[in-house]
Order: structure tokens, then sequence, then C-alpha cells
């Protein structure tokens, strides 16, 4: 018969997305000296790995600082999030500062308010509709290029363009490598309940969307609380002034155009894709692991 045997301790995290720049200034403001000994240590390690100059075939590289340096500070920044992450949320768990849920169901939301820190564990999903205008512009990216099944040439091709460009702004993405974001819908563990939904920037991602299943705990902060008919939009027509009616109305009139091809690629769409319809819990997250 076989026999598992839980771990007494969770030590190692497998993060999906860490938007370690919150982290960071929300430690300082409570606890900059613990920030400052671990960079303090996690430098150490880099001058040990990279300092002197490096040579080869007699051609000393030392003279490109530049690089070298970019190269040290990105690795100083990889190790620093994860090391700063746990002193965070240590700092949280110690100060009783971080909201948690027992299950879901319709009166989660009792009690939660806008700022409000939360964990909770929950399965999750992309909106639909952002998933086949993902799916579009990987399309598009192929036809580009000659020699197979998805190559386009002419009139053809510049369409496709066209389209993609008014995808990519649709997005938030851009040609200089602005990763835009995407909205994520959680469903937490527990009995049916509020809808729960995140913007992820492609900024803090670690993982690939692609590979998303199963579930995980997340770390977050309140935004709004939506209330019963409030709606927030899954796409931003444009992000210089908060969301109003007439945008939501105008992406759900959009949104219909995509229904019937979006079922040729085995993608659901449907207008309520548009928006997040309360009640629901809009959140700013922060992580995302296991």
């Amino acid at each position: 018969m076989a026999i598992y045997r839980q771990p007494s301790k969770k030590i190692h995290r497998g993060f999906f997305y860490l938007n370690d720049e919150t982290v960071i200034n929300s430690l300082s403001a409570v606890e900059s000296g613990k920030i400052d000994e671990v960079v303090a240590k996690v430098n150490s390690a880099r001058e040990g790995g990279f300092g002197g100059g490096l040579g080869f075939q007699g051609a000393n590289i030392e003279g490109s600082k530049k690089s070298t340096s970019a190269l040290a500070e990105e690795i100083v920044r990889t190790r620093t999030r994860f090391s700063v992450f746990e002193l965070w949320y240590q700092t949280l768990v110690d100060g009783k500062a971080l909201g948690s849920f027992e299950g879901w169901g319709p009166n989660a939301l009792n009690g939660v308010e806008p700022g409000h820190t939360v964990e909770f564990r929950a399965t999750l999903e992309v909106v639909p509709l952002q998933t086949l205008l993902r799916l579009y512009l990987w399309f598009s990216d192929k036809t580009k290029t000659q020699g197979h099944v998805f190559s386009q040439k002419g009139e053809e091709l510049k369409s496709t363009k066209d389209s993609e460009r008014n995808i990519k702004m649709l997005l938030g993405d851009n040609d200089e490598g602005g990763a835009g974001e995407s909205i994520f819908i959680a469903k937490p563990i527990g009995e049916s309940g509020p809808a729960v939904a995140m913007p992820i920037s492609g900024e803090w991602l670690i993982g690939k969307i692609g590979r998303l299943g199963g579930e995980y705990s997340i770390v977050a902060q309140v935004d709004q609380i939506l209330g019963p008919q409030e709606e927030l939009p899954t796409l931003r027509l444009t992000h210089d002034v908060s969301a109003t009616p007439l945008e939501i109305t105008t992406l759900r009139d959009s949104v219909s155009n995509f229904v019937e091809p979006a079922k040729a690629m085995g993608v659901d769409v449907s207008t309520s894709d548009a928006s997040i319809t309360g009640p629901a819990l809009w959140l700013n997250p922060i992580a995302i692991f296991r």
C-alpha cells in the first residue's frame, strides 16, 4: 500500500507571477533594514562571481564594463526579488496584516475592503476574448514568413497586419517590447460566489500563460469591490480615463464580431466576456505561486 508523507514545512515556491517592485516598496516602508541585508548578501555573492578582469585569447573583456554590469545587475535583481518576497510575506503574516478566506461562497466579500492585502487559493484562467486575440497574434506572426501553411502575401498579408496592429493596441502590446496585460479570472476554492478578476502584467510574469493550470496561491491587494450590476471592462479602449458605460457598450458590440470566428478556433466567446459584472472582487495581483 502506497503512503505519502507530506512535507512538514514549505520552503520552495514555484512562482508564476511576482511584482517585486510592489513588494520592495511595501517592505521598504516598514523593514528597510531587512532589504539592505538581503541586497548586501546578494551583492557579495555577485562580487565573488564577477570580480577581476576576464580574459579570452589575450583580449581583456574588462573594457566591456557596461554589458558586464548589466548582467550582474540582472542576476542581483533575480536573486533579490525572491528573497525580499519571503521577508515581505513573513512580515505580513507576523503582523496579522494578511486577510484570508475560509472557503468561498455568496458572502465571501463580507468585511473585505479596498486596500486590504489578501491571500487565497484558486484556479486561474484568461478571459476567453483575450485568449482569442492572442491566438490571432500568434497566427499573424506566422503569416509573415514563407514556406508553410500559414504564409500570406500581398493584400491578404496587409489585411492581417492591420488587424494585428488594432489587436495589439487593445491588449496594450507594442513593437518596442511592451508586454501589455491580460485579465485573469480566479475561481477560489469552495462554493460558488462573487467573481474575482485581476490584470496580469506581462512585465512581472515568470511562467508562461500557456502552461496555466491547477490551483495557485494568490497574494493580492484589493482594488475595487463591484456591487451588483457594476461593471469593469476586460479590455481597455483607452487607458487615459476611467472606464465608462459607453466604453463597455462599445467593447461589447465589438466582441459580437468575434463570436463566430472564435468557434472556428475552438474558443467560446460571448458578449459577456467584455466585462466583469458584480458582485465581484477586482484585485491588483502581487504574487502567484505554488
